[in-house]
């Protein structure tokens, strides 16, 4: 069983690759549970057909803090995936971390991890800061963790975080990195630089995600890429990524940077030009 969670700057686009790669593997035969790990609950939207399901947390203060039953949280999409998702307190209210903690609880007491997948795979929020949002590999309920990043100094700022967190777990919990999903922002020299940079953590690139407006498409649509547009170029990158996730075998313990290290790194590239001459072309095309 593939035991997967993917983590990386909040708006990077996490929840989108993982459910577009939770449809890919459901479309290759595999038995698909994704588990949101998000107090906004949205990691499964592209499943929800408009509707949204009740989260974990909800299910709990509802009821006053008595465990909810398995049909109330884990839910089907029309294409077969299914998923739970956890939910959070209200926005400064509580603790988001500690409702993930409790959720492994209420899902290993069920002995839903037990079942027959093919893959879980786990949607995080953003950074290793917190020891709940870290539950996925600290109780080692994922053995390989895929980071989502784009070329922009934050998102691999949040990359090398995310691999320090790795790193501290790998012995502990038999934790390693998968690599990274580039999803790009088309920032000059991406490709380059995140190259650079999952080669200096040991690790790779596993996929990059070009940037196409298809993504926005399915979104209002209410479904991932894979569904709403099968025959499209952007759907193929979701299944080739699914493919790569499935048949990987560069798995290491990475060696992340110092904060120093990481600044050198990006500033090595050289994109001020690039950036100056594309500025100065849009003032002409505005001024013409």
């Amino acid at each position: 069983m593939l035991q997967i969670a993917f983590y990386g700057k909040g708006g990077i686009g996490k929840s989108t690759t993982v459910s577009n790669v939770s449809a890919a593997l459901q479309e290759m035969d595999r038995r698909v549970l994704q588990v949101g790990c998000d107090p906004k609950a949205d990691s499964s939207r592209p499943f929800w057909n408009g509707n949204r399901p009740p989260t974990v947390i909800n299910l709990l203060k509802n009821d006053r803090g008595r465990d909810p039953s398995m049909d109330q949280y884990l839910h089907v999409s029309d294409s077969g995936v299914e998923y739970i998702e956890v939910g959070g307190p209200e926005p400064g209210v509580g603790c988001a971390g500690r409702g993930i903690l409790k959720m492994f609880e209420i899902i290993e007491d069920a002995g839903i991890l037990d079942d027959d997948y093919d893959a879980v795979i786990y949607d995080v929020l953003g950074d290793v800061v917190c020891g709940g949002f870290a539950a996925p590999l600290r109780a080692g309920y994922a053995r390989h963790v895929y980071v989502v990043l784009s070329g922009e100094y934050m998102a691999m700022y949040a990359a090398n975080n995310i691999c320090k967190g790795i790193a501290n777990y790998a012995e502990r919990r038999n934790v390693r990195l998968g690599g990274f999903v580039l999803n790009c922002r088309d920032v000059p020299n991406e490709v380059e630089i995140c190259e650079a940079f999952a080669k200096r953590v040991g690790s790779h690139i596993v996929q990059v995600v070009p940037r196409d407006v298809t993504v926005a498409k399915a979104e209002r649509k209410r479904k991932t890429v894979v569904e709403a547009y099968p025959t499209s170029n952007q759907a193929e990158v979701y299944r080739g990524l699914a493919r790569n996730i499935v048949n990987n075998k560069l798995i290491a313990t990475p060696t992340p940077l110092s904060d120093d290290e990481l600044e050198e790194l990006y500033f090595s590239f050289k994109v001020e030009d690039e950036l100056d001459d594309e500025i100065s072309q849009e003032s002409l095309a505005a001024s013409a």
